[in-house]
C-alpha cells in the first residue's frame, strides 16, 4: 500500500494541472523614462475581457514579477459647493443702509441668499424683499440676523439668509447700517452641489437592427466580443415629441430534464430598465452591464416607432496606478475567472499617491499561447479529463476494497 499512494497522489496532481485555469489574455504597456507613479487607461476591449469586478487583471514585470497597483474610476475628486452669482442691479450704499438688488436666475427658485463679503467680524441684520417689475416690493424676509460664515473652494467670508422658496423675478436686499459701518458687498448669489461626472471612454462599435412590430420596437445589438457597457447614447431621426419605456434583454438558454428527455428552451432575460424621452438626454445608463449580444426593447404604445439612426457603448474610464521604473518592460495580464483579488500595501495609501506622471495607454489584448509539451500527441479535452479522473476515483475505490480486506 505503500507504493500505491504516492502513485494516486501524483495522479490526482496532474488531474488537477489538467484542470487549472490561468490568464488567457495580454496587453503590453509602452516603456516609461522615468521613474514614479503612472496610471494606466483600461481600454474596454481589456476590461471585457476581465471578470466583472477587474480581480484577475495582474501587471507583470520584465522578470514576470507582480507590480502592485490601485484600481481608481475617474473622477477622484468629491462633491464640492459651488458659488453661483445672480446678476446684481444696484449696490449701493445709502445712509444707515447697503441697498442691493438682484435678478433671479430663469431657470432656479431661491431658498436662500448667500452674500459675499469682505471678511469683518460684526453681525448685521436684513430685509429681503422681492418684485416682479422693480417698482413695487413685497415682504420675503423681515428684519433676520444675518449668520457668518466661510463656504466654497477657496473659501470665502459670506452671510447667509435663508428664505422661503420664492420665484419673485427681483429681490432687493436692505442690509442695516444704523448701528456698524457698511460692509463691501461683493457678489450675491446661492451654493450648488457640484457632483463630478465620470468619463467615459467608447467601446468597440457596435452592429445593430431594429425591427418593429405592434407597440414595440426591438434593437437587436451584437458586439464582436464581451463589452463592459456603463452607456448607450444614441440618436434618433424624430422632431416630434416623445416619451417611451424600455428595457434592455439578454437571450438565455435554460436546459431541463435529463437524458432522453433532456430539454433546451430559450427566454430573455431582462438586465435593466430605462425611459427615452424629446425631453431628455439621449443616453441610457444602464448601471454595470457586461455583455456582447443583447436586445433593446422599446414600448410604443399606440404612437408610430421611433427610426434609430446610431448607436454607441460607453465604459466608464478605469485606471490603473502602478509605480513605473524605466528600463523595464510591463505587460498586463487577465482573463483567469479562478483567480482572487490581488491584495497589495499600496491600496491602503491609495488615497496619499501623487499625481501620474503620465497615462499610459496598453496595446490591444492578444491571447497568450499555451504550448503543449512536444509529447503530447493529443490535446486533452474536457472529456478525457474527467474521464481521467473517473478511472483514478474507481482506481482508488479498488485500492480502498483491497485495503480492507487485507485489515479483516
Amino acid at each position: 500500500m505503500r507504493r500505491r499512494i504516492p502513485f494516486v497522489s501524483t495522479a490526482l496532481l496532474v488531474a488537477g494541472t489538467l484542470l487549472a485555469q490561468g490568464p488567457q489574455w495580454q496587453a503590453s504597456l509602452p516603456s516609461v523614462t522615468r521613474a514614479g507613479v503612472h496610471a494606466v487607461l483600461l481600454s474596454p476591449e481589456l476590461m471585457g475581457r476581465s471578470r466583472i469586478d477587474l480581480g484577475d487583471i495582474r501587471l507583470l514585470d520584465s522578470l514576470g514579477v507582480e507590480v502592485p497597483y490601485v484600481l481608481r474610476a475617474q473622477p477622484t475628486m468629491p462633491p464640492r459647493d459651488v458659488f453661483v452669482p445672480c446678476t446684481l442691479l444696484r449696490n449701493e450704499v445709502v445712509p444707515r443702509h447697503t441697498l442691493v438688488e438682484l435678478e433671479r436666475p430663469a431657470d432656479h427658485a431661491l431658498e436662500g441668499l448667500h452674500i459675499r463679503v469682505r471678511p469683518a467680524d460684526v453681525h448685521k441684520r436684513v430685509r429681503v424683499t422681492g418684485s416682479d417689475d422693480r417698482r413695487h416690493w413685497y415682504m420675503v424676509k423681515d428684519d433676520h440676523l444675518a449668520a457668518e460664515g466661510a463656504l466654497g473652494d477657496p473659501p470665502y467670508q459670506v452671510l447667509s439668509v435663508p428664505l422661503p422658496r420664492s420665484d419673485y423675478r427681483y429681490f432687493r436686499i436692505d442690509l442695516n447700517d444704523s448701528l456698524t459701518p457698511p460692509m463691501r458687498v461683493l457678489a450675491v448669489g446661492y451654493f450648488t452641489v457640484d457632483v463630478p461626472m465620470p468619463r467615459y471612454t467608447e467601446a468597440a462599435p457596435l452592429r445593430w437592427t431594429q425591427q418593429d412590430s405592434a407597440g414595440i420596437t426591438r434593437i437587436h445589438v451584437v458586439g464582436d466580443q464581451l463589452l463592459p457597457i456603463d452607456r448607450l447614447v444614441f440618436a434618433v431621426d424624430d422632431t416630434a415629441l416623445f416619451h417611451r419605456n424600455g428595457s434592455i434583454q439578454e437571450k438565455r438558454t435554460i436546459t431541463t430534464g435529463r437524458g432522453r428527455h433532456r430539454q433546451m428552451r430559450t427566454e430573455m432575460d431582462q438586465l435593466a430598465s430605462f425611459a427615452i424621452g424629446s425631453d431628455l438626454a439621449r443616453v441610457i445608463d444602464p448601471g454595470t452591464l457586461r455583455a456582447d449580444t443583447f436586445d433593446l426593447v422599446i414600448d410604443n404604445g399606440d404612437d408610430r416607432p421611433l427610426h434609430f439612426n446610431a448607436l454607441r457603448a460607453y465604459a466608464i474610464e478605469q485606471l490603473l496606478l502602478a509605480q513605473l521604473e524605466p528600463g523595464m518592460v510591463y505587460q498586463l495580464v487577465t482573463g483567469d475567472p479562478t483567480r482572487s483579488a490581488p491584495q497589495y500595501d499600496l491600496a491602503h495609501f491609495s488615497a496619499q499617491l501623487p499625481l501620474p506622471l503620465d497615462t499610459l495607454m496598453a496595446s490591444s489584448p492578444t491571447m497568450i499561447p499555451h504550448v503543449a509539451a512536444a509529447d503530447h500527441r493529443f490535446d486533452p479535452g474536457r472529456r478525457w479529463v474527467w474521464a481521467a479522473i473517473l478511472v483514478l476515483m474507481a482506481g482508488m475505490g479498488w485500492l480502498a476494497v483491497r485495503l480492507l480486506r487485507r485489515t479483516e
